[in-house]
């Protein structure tokens, strides 16, 4: 290894003191800029988990549950998603609703589409793969925002989530 036996120039204190500065503007700026923790999930991460969770529901769910006659008469389109579902029982299990939004964890789509112990039929999506488990966590996450439930992680799904084990 060859050794240099070059001085090194001293920086300047006014170059030290502006990148200090430097830094400091960048920390404040950043603070500014942040979304504000509101205990709730950011709007625009509602939005993007909104539209996430419909066009899924829309690829994987509608083409059986959508048009003139859905299966077991559950309409999963976009534009009836909520509606079908939010605080709606079950015409499998009447004690328990599709999205509960007093127990989102009880709800029985996610519990079909999980195949959990105990769900009445097959697992959904039926006749097809199952879903990855970043599109349950999807669905997960959704139902909780519904129910404006803060327990369970509230952390959005990562791209790497829908490329996992089925």
């Amino acid at each position: 290894m060859v050794q240099r036996n070059m001085p090194l120039k001293p920086i300047g204190m006014p170059f030290c003191v502006a990148l200090a500065l430097l830094g400091l503007c960048f920390s404040i700026m950043a603070q500014q800029t942040a979304p504000k923790e509101t205990g709730a999930p950011a709007d625009s991460m509602k939005m993007a988990l909104d539209a996430k969770t419909i066009s899924l529901m829309d690829s994987r769910c509608a083409g059986c549950h959508g048009g003139k006659k859905p299966r077991m008469g559950l309409n999963l389109e976009p534009a009836k998603l909520v509606e079908a579902v939010k605080d709606i029982r079950s015409r499998q299990i009447d004690s328990l609703k599709l999205v509960d939004t007093q127990m989102p964890e009880k709800s029985y789509l996610l519990m079909k589409v999980r195949g959990d112990k105990g769900i009445k039929g097959s697992r959904m999506p039926d006749n097809a793969p199952v879903l990855f488990a970043g599109e349950i966590k999807t669905i997960d996450l959704w139902i909780r925002g519904i129910s404006g439930s803060r327990r369970g992680s509230m952390t959005a799904p990562s791209a790497a989530d829908s490329t996992r084990t089925r």
